[in-house]
Parts: structure tokens; C-alpha cells; sequence
């Protein structure tokens, strides 16, 4: 199958000329006992390459920020000096966030680099509309290193909120590599220790392999339900590799990443809940193999979710027979309307809008609302 947890084999340009490079830069709380025992099991199962560890060291995790300015890391030449000063963005969201209920969203930040990262406009935009999500999946970060991510997480800091993000080495077989991206609001949700790891292609199947992380709920119960934890599957696929014409589709291959991830989540914590998310570049006829996975739904549909509102790219799938916690919303965040842009000024923020569902905060719900049939938010 070539889809592996193991030592990767192809490296792009850019990977190559910088080898010592961590894997994962995360910014967050700190690595617990807990994290450290995970990650000796991931060594003796060789899931993961020994150089990933270099996340535990010569990194540092991000802390509130302090009168707007925020830890600029080691790691990352430019000084505090020469970054854009942090400003306050007033946060507007789609409805108060409950206690019984998470959002989870995709979000292909187009050519997320740092000339985009540097406009002050588009960041407030970006900002505002990632606050409104528990979880965020981003593809298309640029520019070989963490930075837009951290801009982000500082812009939502000095607003007050309580975000963390995770970031993955830069991906791809040419020289335009991308990075994903998760960022999460860590009053409500917590990374299980050391589960973000970037899936191995030996066969080169994939012009760039899916991000992995789970994830689980920190809302509070008084009646004994446990929180809900899920691992979700961070996907851009290559337009043209997804194409009718493609010799191997990359649909094709998704399902084994599909289901191998599950496979391997069950049999080691018995957790069943995956959520593959992402840019695929298809509508739902497109999805192939991978719409042919028992029980595999695409929450959205054909929803179309590029900016112009003209095709479908953006997909969040899941198993219905196992993920009872959808609760049947979801939406598609249209910025240009709730922000009064035009159309180019919409497309400076990104080709795409971030697609969102909702899920309960806790495993399998008394009450199955799936059954009344899915509520679009708009």
C-alpha cells in the first residue's frame, strides 16, 4: 500500500537542504509525562522518524502574550522588531460557543506566506474567522517555516483569546512546498500529547500526504460523560492528480489513509472517531474510492466552497455508523459577505471559505440529531 507510520523516504528540495529541522513546530503547552511515554511507543513502533524529536528540544512553547507582543521563537530569524505590531482585533463569531457542542473547520488559507501574513487587513480577517472555530485544519501555509501560523496565534492572543496551534515540516515534491496547519482554542480543546504526525508515502503516491492530530474536548460534564476525542486527517490533494484523467487519483489513495488511520488509532486507544478534512479539489462524484468507504459521508455535500461561489473543493467526511457526535449543522463561512469586500478584496484573504460542522462536546450523546437530517447554517 506505500501509506506507512514509519521513516520517510522522499524529501522535497527543501526538506533536503535543511534536514535538521524539527518535523513539527508547536506552539502550546508543554511536553507531560504523558507525551513522553507516547512518544517512546511511536519509537518502538516506528510510526514516526527519529528526527521529529527534535520538537522536544531546541523549541519553546508560546505563553499568553504580554501587552500584545508575544515569544518570538528561537528557531525563527526574524526579531521581534522586524515582525508587524500586534493589534487587537474584536472577535466576531457565528453564536456564543457552547458547553455541549464544538465547531471543527477546514480552511485553505490560499498561499498562506508572509506576504500575506503581513497585511494587517487580511489578518484581522483571518483572525476573526478562525476565533469563531474549536478546531481549525489550514492547508497551504508558505514560506517553509511556522511563521504565519505564529502571527495568527499572536493577533488572537492580544484579542484574549486562548490559542495553540501545530504545524507541520513543508510538503511537497517541488520546491513550492506547504506546510498544514492546525490551530485550536485551548480553553475548550487539548492536542493529545505527541499525536500530530504527517503520513508516510513510500510509494510516492501523493504529491502531498495528509497531517494527522487528535484531539479531545476539555468542557466539563457533572453527569459522568466523557469528553469527546477524535483524530482528524488533514488533506490537500493536487488538482490534477484528482482530475478524470489521472493515472492513480489521489481519491484512490485517500481511503487507505482513511482507514489505516482509524485502524491504527483503534487498536491503540480503541478510538474509532476520524474526521478527514481538507482541500480535495472535487465534488462529492469526484471522491472515488474514498466516497466508497462504508458509512462515508461528506457532511457538506456539493456545497460549493470556493470564494466565487462556483465549484466544490472543501469536504468534511465522516463515518455516520461511528461518529454519532455530529450534531447534522454545518455551514460555510462566506467572508466577503460578512465583512462588506468586494470580490477582490475576498479573494486577498483566500480562494477558498473555510467550511465548518458542529459535533457534541461529549461521546455519543444521549440523543442522535442526525436523525432529523442536516441544518445548514448560512
Amino acid at each position: 500500500m506505500g501509506l506507512l507510520f514509519g521513516r520517510r523516504k522522499r524529501r522535497s528540495r527543501r526538506e533536503s537542504s535543511s534536514s535538521g529541522s524539527s518535523l513539527m513546530r508547536f506552539f502550546g503547552p508543554g511536553i507531560s509525562a504523558a507525551g513522553i511515554v507516547a512518544v517512546a511507543f511511536m519509537l518502538f513502533t516506528g510510526r514516526i522518524d527519529l528526527s521529529a524529536l527534535d520538537v522536544l528540544r531546541g523549541t519553546k512553547d508560546l505563553t499568553e502574550a504580554e501587552d500584545g507582543l508575544a515569544y518570538q521563537p528561537a528557531n525563527n530569524p526574524q526579531s521581534n522588531a522586524q515582525r508587524p505590531n500586534i493589534q487587537p482585533v474584536n472577535l466576531r463569531a457565528l453564536g456564543q460557543k457552547s458547553d455541549e457542542t464544538i465547531r471543527i473547520a477546514t480552511f485553505n488559507i490560499q498561499i498562506f506566506g508572509k506576504k500575506k501574513s503581513s497585511d494587517r487587513n487580511v489578518m484581522a480577517i483571518i483572525a476573526r474567522v478562525v476565533s469563531q472555530f474549536d478546531v481549525v485544519a489550514i492547508q497551504e501555509v508558505r514560506g517553509g517555516d511556522a511563521t504565519p501560523i505564529q502571527l495568527l496565534i499572536d493577533l488572537m492572543r492580544a484579542s484574549g483569546g486562548r490559542y495553540a496551534a501545530t504545524v507541520s515540516e513543508p510538503i511537497g515534491r517541488t520546491s513550492q512546498t506547504e506546510s498544514y496547519a492546525y490551530v485550536w482554542d485551548e480553553s475548550r480543546i487539548q492536542l493529545v500529547p505527541q499525536s500530530a504526525y504527517v503520513v508516510q508515502d513510500t510509494s510516492d503516491r501523493m504529491h502531498r500526504e495528509p497531517m494527522v492530530a487528535s484531539f479531545e474536548t476539555r468542557v466539563g460534564s457533572g453527569d459522568g460523560r466523557n469528553p469527546f476525542r477524535f483524530t482528524l486527517i488533514n488533506a490537500h490533494t493536487s488538482p490534477s492528480e484528482v482530475a478524470a484523467s489521472a493515472i492513480e487519483n489521489e481519491m484512490n489513495v485517500l481511503d487507505d489513509v482513511f482507514v489505516r488511520v482509524r485502524q491504527y488509532d483503534f487498536e491503540i486507544t480503541g478510538e474509532d472517531d476520524c474526521i478527514l478534512l481538507g482541500d480535495l479539489n472535487v465534488d462529492t462524484a469526484g471522491l472515488r474510492e474514498l466516497g466508497q468507504i462504508p458509512g462515508i459521508e461528506s457532511i457538506a455535500g456539493d456545497t460549493r466552497t470556493n470564494t466565487r461561489r462556483t465549484n466544490t473543493y472543501d469536504h468534511i467526511l465522516i463515518d455516520r455508523n461511528m461518529t454519532r457526535e455530529y450534531t447534522g449543522r454545518f455551514g460555510v463561512v462566506d467572508f466577503q459577505r460578512d465583512f462588506g469586500l468586494t470580490e477582490e478584496q475576498a479573494i486577498m484573504v483566500s480562494d477558498h471559505q473555510p467550511l465548518w460542522a458542529e459535533f457534541s462536546a461529549f461521546e455519543m450523546p444521549r440523543f442522535n440529531p442526525i436523525a432529523s437530517g442536516p441544518q445548514v447554517i448560512r
